[in-house]
């Protein structure tokens, strides 16, 4: 899915270093070949962010209100299972009524498998896929869609073959190191649970900040500090994703009703799990909503809506969008900062703590 229209599924990395001067140059040296060109390996290679198949890469159709945002594609031919099971399956009956035998062996299977498919391949359509970015070079980061791990690692590859150098996806234990300058490992596991012994504490970085969140914004009645951008409120919405380690029911998810405030919710926190997944609503005044749900082992953020913008050409809906999206991720992350500046603090770390037991006895499930 693209970034200049609809709901936004990302990553966001962090670039070591800025562009070079000549990236659009270097981009277009890396563009996507021809489909003429596509045989049986996968092809991958930069095109422009307008479709898949414009191939042309320059000022024009590599920047978008002012921002680098290109595509790399995937491009590659396939045979559907069920096309190629049925071609298969009548050169067998062929062979076999040549031969006069109700059989034939694996490695003859193998051999017209390899024909059929060496035959029918060339003569598939090519399906393309896309995994898009763009750059912000003011904060240093790279926004790009690139979800499974296969994606983001060939995304970052080719990346690096291109301009020199790799981003860093910012993981939690990469932002606390690399933003925060926060060690990941002083961040010890909190233990919300009212019944546990503090010993048992466990979960990821990632879990542990999206549980404490959902505690600090239900105390402050989602009430986030001041900031420069403006006064803002957030709350955390289902479904829910908590999980945790050791024997039992792992994985409890909840859908319907009032996720937050249900009994399930409560009798998971109880037991010592953490939130790994949840919606996160962020709105500035009147009019102005951020919804997301957010990944918290890997800072993954799927389906992110933004405001209502107004412009209408499409280079100043891209540059709204980018501005949305920049104010999202400075809330986001100064609340990930105040969360490992805390919680490396053993004395505010405590009394969190302690605190969020009590959060967690007195829920009300419903």
């Amino acid at each position: 899915m693209s970034l200049d229209q609809g709901n936004l599924t990302f990553r966001i990395c962090h670039l070591p270093q800025p562009m070079p001067e000549d990236a659009i140059e270097k981009f277009a040296e890396k563009a996507a070949q021809s489909l003429d060109q596509l045989r049986d390996e996968p092809q991958w290679g930069w095109v422009s962010a307008r479709h898949l198949l414009e191939r042309r890469i320059d000022d024009e159709t590599a920047m978008l209100g002012g921002y680098l945002y290109l595509c790399l594609r995937q491009a590659e031919r396939k045979i559907p299972s069920a096309l190629l099971t049925a071609e298969c399956r009548m050169v067998e009956l062929t062979q076999m009524a040549e031969k006069q035998t109700d059989r034939l062996n694996r490695k003859e299977r193998k051999t017209i498998k390899e024909q059929v498919v060496e035959r029918l391949l060339p003569t598939m359509p090519p399906q393309l896929s896309g995994n898009y970015f763009t750059v912000d070079p003011g904060d240093g980061l790279l926004y790009v869609t690139a979800t499974s791990q296969k994606q983001l690692d060939m995304f970052l590859g080719l990346f690096c073959k291109t301009v020199g150098f790799e981003p860093v996806p910012l993981l939690p234990e990469i932002a606390a190191a690399d933003m925060f300058d926060v060690d990941p490992e002083a961040v010890r596991p909190l233990n919300l649970s009212p019944v546990l012994p503090d010993g048992e504490a466990g979960g990821t970085l990632g879990q542990n900040f999206l549980t404490w969140l959902w505690c600090f914004l239900e105390e402050r009645n989602g009430v986030l500090p001041q900031s420069k951008l403006g006064e803002f409120s957030m709350m955390i919405d289902g479904p829910l994703v908590l999980v945790s380690e050791g024997a039992g029911a792992f994985e409890s998810v909840i859908r319907k009703g009032l996720p937050t405030i249900s009994a399930e919710a409560k009798a998971a926190l109880t037991v010592g799990k953490k939130l790994r997944q949840a919606k996160l609503i962020l709105s500035r005044g009147r009019g102005e909503e951020w919804s997301v749900t957010v990944d918290a082992d890997e800072f993954i953020f799927r389906g992110l809506k933004l405001p209502e913008g107004e412009a209408l050409d499409p280079g100043s809906v891209f540059e709204e969008r980018m501005t949305n999206l920049y104010v999202f991720q400075k809330v986001f992350f100064a609340l990930v900062q105040r969360f490992l500046t805390e919680m490396s603090d053993d004395g505010k770390r405590d009394a969190f703590q302690k605190m969020a037991k009590k959060w967690v006895a007195d829920r009300d499930g419903r």
